[in-house]
């Protein structure tokens, strides 16, 4: 089979949890860094690390906030500013979201092998640095 073919059906079958979530995939990376690196997280370190503008990020936040996965909180020590914190519904979605994950990864370590596994994700970590430059 064309190797084209190949790498897309394999995109789709890994990608296929992302279809059933109740975001868009760009909301769940803003939501999944919230809920994978400490905090607290204001709007704008959000944006920094995803490489994002302020107002596109503030548009995802008010997605989450709508959809009742993320919470925006009052600073303690600063009222003028916010912190932005995955609600209980939103850590949920996560959590399940990445058990999903995990499940195709330690099939694909048990079909693959550890060691076809390891030059598998060498593989994909340069084929990312060709396409990122």
């Amino acid at each position: 089979m064309n190797g084209n073919v190949e790498l897309i059906k394999f995109c789709r079958i890994f990608m296929r949890g992302m279809a059933e979530l109740p975001i868009r995939p760009s909301e769940f990376t803003v939501l999944g860094i919230m809920c994978s690196s400490p905090g607290p997280h204001t709007p704008a370190v959000l944006a920094e690390m995803l490489g994002v503008s302020k107002p596109m990020l503030s548009a995802h936040l008010s997605s989450l906030m709508a959809a009742g996965f993320v919470l925006r909180v009052p600073s303690p020590e600063d009222g003028r500013s916010v912190y932005v914190m995955p609600s209980k519904s939103g850590a949920e979605l996560f959590k399940r979201f990445n058990e999903n994950k995990s499940e195709k990864i330690n099939a694909l370590i048990a079909g693959l092998g550890q060691k076809n596994f390891d030059k598998l994700i060498q593989l994909v970590m340069r084929a990312n640095r060709i396409l990122d430059n």
